[in-house]
């Protein structure tokens, strides 16, 4: 079995362990794989803060930098944000992303950054025993709708204008409870800290702990408000996900295609289909108050005749990873 070191690059000196270690498992399925921070073959790189006078807790060691001009060295550009993935394989032929845009490169692969939250669930989180069965499991309308009782609820730190819109439509009909720090109506216990997570006995679970807490604050709700922090094109991030995961139904803005993911419009409340907010907010007043119709949208597979987008499996990924180690 041929030996593959690898390293991680750009990432918060805290956390997000899940993230390279998804690399880590689907590299094993063919590859002896190596954390090697010093002489790694292949680094898994993104653009967040890190400090560089402190141990990242993924490598267990200080970071060190590396430059795409070396070119004994293959570099994986993967990000959860609003980003650029082309413009980093022009010049550099060592190079290779994984990310939401649609373009065609032979050296990029379409993975949007919700198959890194979605195994974060498993990896870090450990609230499910598979990462992936759950999404085509159908929901259990008696458990789910005698445990979310109550109405809507956000988390949030970032300021977005349309968010604030829905958010006060929303409260036309009845209060939507913000744990915070955005629009925080709540306080003591009903409130999220994440902070708490950055401390060293939570190492290599930091996000999914954070995860955890905010899906255990989420089963309370029928809804929940999962908009994104920009409007950008063919984007999945992990909010959609989470509503799902934790029974609510998605009140969902921030990719005008995202039923070309293959989500089932009947399963979340598209956002983009509504230039007026009144009737978005019918809708919403409909299903609070049709046991039937609530139940509808509870039952309705979160995916199109249940069938999991491709860069779910495994093999897909699988297969681009070795055209990069064979290259």
């Amino acid at each position: 079995m041929k030996t593959i070191r690898i390293t991680r690059q750009g990432f918060p000196n805290h956390g997000q362990h899940s993230w390279p270690s998804y690399f880590k498992f689907i590299l094993s399925k063919k590859y002896n794989v190596i954390l090697d921070p010093i002489n790694p073959d292949i680094i898994i790189q993104t653009d967040l803060c890190n400090d560089s006078t402190k141990v990242d807790s993924y490598t267990n060691h200080l970071p060190t930098y590396f430059n795409a001009s070396d070119k004994n060295k293959k570099f994986i550009y993967i990000s959860g944000e609003a980003a650029d993935f082309h413009s980093g394989l022009i010049n550099n032929d060592n190079c290779w992303s994984l990310g939401y845009q649609k373009f065609s490169h032979p050296r990029y692969l379409r993975q949007p950054s919700c198959v890194l939250d979605v195994w974060t669930l498993f990896d870090e989180a450990r609230v499910v025993d598979s990462p992936l069965n759950w999404l085509t499991q159908k929901r259990n309308f008696e458990q789910i709708s005698k445990r979310n009782n109550k109405f809507c609820c956000i988390t949030q730190s970032s300021n977005v204008e349309y968010r604030g819109k829905v958010f006060d439509k929303l409260t036309e009909y009845k209060t939507v409870d913000s744990s915070g720090p955005w629009r925080q109506n709540l306080s003591g216990n009903e409130t999220l800290n994440k902070y708490q997570w950055i401390n060293p006995i939570y190492t290599g679970r930091m996000d999914g702990l954070t995860y955890r807490e905010k899906i255990e604050f989420f089963k309370k709700y029928k809804f929940n408000i999962a908009i994104h922090l920009t409007n950008t094109d063919y984007i999945v991030q992990e909010k959609i996900y989470h509503s799902f995961f934790s029974g609510c139904i998605p009140i969902f803005f921030g990719n005008k295609y995202i039923l070309e993911e293959g989500f089932n419009p009947d399963s979340f409340i598209n956002l983009h289909d509504y230039s007026d907010l009144n009737s978005f907010l019918e809708l919403v007043k409909n299903i609070d108050n049709d046991q039937n119709l609530y139940k509808k949208y509870i039952e309705s597979p979160i995916f199109i005749n249940n069938k999991l987008p491709e860069y779910f499996d495994f093999d897909y990924t699988l297969s681009f990873l070795e055209k990069i180690i064979e290259a």
